[in-house]
C-alpha cells in the first residue's frame, strides 16, 4: 500500500509540475500610475502585461531599478525582458518589440504657472532650462535638436527642481506628471503646476522588450503578442486601463 501511495504521489508531483508555469523575471523603473513599485496589485502597465502572459501560461516577476540599469540588465539577459519602452533606432538594435503597444501615451511639458512659457519648435526650447530624466527618449530628442538639457535621475527628481526654480520646464507623461504633482507635493505646491498643450513629440505607444542575445527572444515576444491579442478581444485590456484613468 505504501508503494502505491508513494507511485500515486509522484505521479501527482509531475502532473503538478508540468502545469505549473513558467515565471520570468522582467526589469522596470518606477513611472506611476503605469508602473508601480510599492504597490501589491502594480500600476496598469504591469496589470496589462501580467495578464496577457498569464493567459499563455507565463507568470511574471518585477524587478525595479533605475531605469538605465532595467535596460541594462536586460540587455545582458540578466533579466528575459524590460517595460515599458518607447521605441527608437538604439533600442532596436539590442531588443526586440512586441508587435504592439502595450499601451499609447501623450508627453507634453510640464512648468510653474507663474513662467509664461511658449514653444511650437525645438528652436524655442533653448529660451529655457529644461530637465530631463535620464535614459528617457526625450533626452536624446532634445539633444539631437540642439538643446541643452539638464539631468536628473527620476521624474520626480525633475518637478521638485521645477518647484524650487532651478529649472524651468521638464517633460513627462500627461498621467505620469499629474501623478508625480498630486502624490509628491502639498495642495497649495501642487496647484502652482501646469503643462503646456503641445505634445512634445506625437502620441506613442510603450513596448514589452526582449533582448536579442536572449535564447527565447522571439517565443517570448510571441507569446506576450498573443496573449496580448487575447486580452484586447476579451475587452479585460479596456476594462484596465479605464479602472487607472
Amino acid at each position: 500500500m505504501k508503494k502505491v501511495f508513494l507511485a500515486a504521489l509522484a505521479l501527482l508531483t509531475t502532473v503538478v509540475s508540468s502545469s505549473a508555469n513558467e515565471v520570468i523575471k522582467i526589469t522596470t523603473g518606477e513611472w506611476a500610475p503605469y508602473t508601480i513599485e510599492n504597490s501589491k496589485s502594480g500600476g496598469v502597465l504591469q496589470k496589462i502585461v501580467n495578464e496577457a502572459l498569464k493567459l499563455e501560461n507565463i507568470d511574471v516577476k518585477y524587478e525595479f531599478h533605475s531605469w538605465e540599469k532595467a535596460y541594462s540588465l536586460a540587455k545582458e539577459v540578466e533579466a528575459d525582458a524590460t517595460i515599458p519602452w518607447f521605441k527608437t533606432k538604439d533600442r532596436e538594435k539590442d531588443f526586440l518589440y512586441s508587435k504592439n503597444a502595450i499601451l499609447r501615451t501623450k508627453t507634453v511639458f510640464f512648468h510653474l504657472k507663474s513662467l509664461d512659457f511658449k514653444w511650437q519648435k525645438y528652436e524655442d526650447l533653448k529660451n529655457y532650462r529644461v530637465g530631463e530624466t535620464s535614459g528617457f527618449k526625450t533626452e536624446k530628442l532634445l539633444r539631437e535638436k540642439g538643446v541643452d538639457v539638464e539631468m536628473a535621475i527620476s521624474e520626480k527628481e525633475n518637478f521638485q527642481k521645477l518647484l524650487d526654480g532651478k529649472i524651468d520646464v521638464t517633460s513627462s507623461s500627461y498621467l505620469v506628471g499629474y501623478n508625480i504633482i498630486k502624490n509628491t507635493f502639498t495642495a497649495e505646491e501642487s496647484a502652482k503646476f501646469t503643462n503646456d498643450s503641445k505634445k512634445v513629440y506625437p502620441a506613442t505607444g510603450v513596448y514589452f522588450l526582449v533582448s536579442k542575445k536572449h535564447p527565447k527572444a522571439q517565443e517570448l515576444i510571441n507569446k506576450f503578442d498573443a496573449g496580448l491579442k487575447k486580452l484586447i478581444r476579451s475587452g479585460r485590456y479596456i476594462k484596465l486601463i479605464k479602472e487607472a484613468i
